[in-house]
């Protein structure tokens, strides 16, 4: 209804009366020679974002595509008045029409814009494990619009990017090894030196458990049944090195602490019965 209170000429847009075959044959040849220069200024934008050091593929070739989309277009604003078209009412559609399309695209590119800012700050890569919120997974691939994780039980997972600038990112492979805590209780009396020589030499050479950080042991607390020993080792960062690594040091330490005859503790109570004294019949104690 708002557009058709308002009088549109589309002679005052396009007049072809006056186009010739030449000036068709013009504009085709601007357009060709604009998409032969989008190309090769893709390949050079491309060539050139390739020698900053720390920006990823992905950021280049978004870059590089943007670069080749200007250069076609300013092309077909130059062919378009050789086809008739009126270059001010041109712009001025051309210019709502950005508007609306920029209100409208916002959020994505917001998050296109997001993504070319994790791209080239490279807070993460393809194949690194991170934790973001609620989420944890390997990263399978950044876009323009969205990160795409794949989480340890197989499921993919889109994150916008924006979201991904608004709150904290783990990167767990950053540094090529994390490290688990595992803990088991003794029992009380038992040899705290002897029982640590032991789980030490438990966990120390599992092809698992990285000897670089070595293994760190050691008492932590008094507990309501146990003396508590925590382990912090080392191994490689994925989810299933975790879990292997995890495994084979609680087993490791099972084995030995058995093998030593130390009682690895568990919850228990001591009940403490007690017979009721007698009572004269009138209340009253005997």
């Amino acid at each position: 209804m708002l557009f058709q209170t308002i009088p549109i000429d589309v002679s005052d847009i396009v007049d072809a009366n006056d186009v010739t075959g030449r000036d068709v044959v013009t504009a085709l040849l601007i357009i060709a020679v604009s998409l032969l220069i989008a190309f090769a200024a893709n390949r050079l934008i491309r060539k050139w974002l390739s020698s900053v050091e720390g920006l990823p593929e992905a950021a280049r070739d978004s870059l590089s595509r943007f670069t080749g989309y200007l250069v076609v277009l300013v092309g077909v604003l130059i062919a378009l008045p050789y086809l008739g078209f009126q270059s001010q009412p041109v712009l001025l559609i051309l210019l709502v029409v950005a508007v609306l399309i920029f209100f409208a695209s916002r959020p994505l590119l917001e998050s296109f814009t997001a993504g070319l800012i994790i791209q080239a700050r490279g807070p993460f890569g393809v194949g690194d494990l991170i934790q973001h919120g609620d989420y944890l997974g390997t990263v399978k691939e950044t876009n323009g619009r969205t990160t795409i994780i794949v989480t340890p039980d197989g499921q993919t997972v889109a994150i916008p990017n924006i979201s991904m600038l608004k709150a904290p990112i783990t990167n767990l492979s950053d540094e090529g090894a994390r490290r688990t805590t595992v803990n088991v209780g003794v029992a009380y009396g038992t040899d705290l030196d002897a029982a640590l020589d032991v789980v030490t030499a438990a966990v120390t050479g599992l092809d698992l458990v990285l000897d670089d950080p070595q293994p760190t042991i050691g008492i932590i607390s008094y507990e309501e049944s146990a003396i508590r020993i925590q382990v912090w080792c080392w191994h490689l960062p994925s989810m299933m090195d975790e879990f292997l690594a995890r495994d084979q040091v609680i087993r490791s330490i099972d084995r030995a602490l058995r093998d030593a005859h130390i009682v690895i503790a568990f919850p228990q109570r001591d009940v403490w019965l007690r017979k009721p004294l007698d009572t004269h019949p009138d209340g009253v104690q005997e």
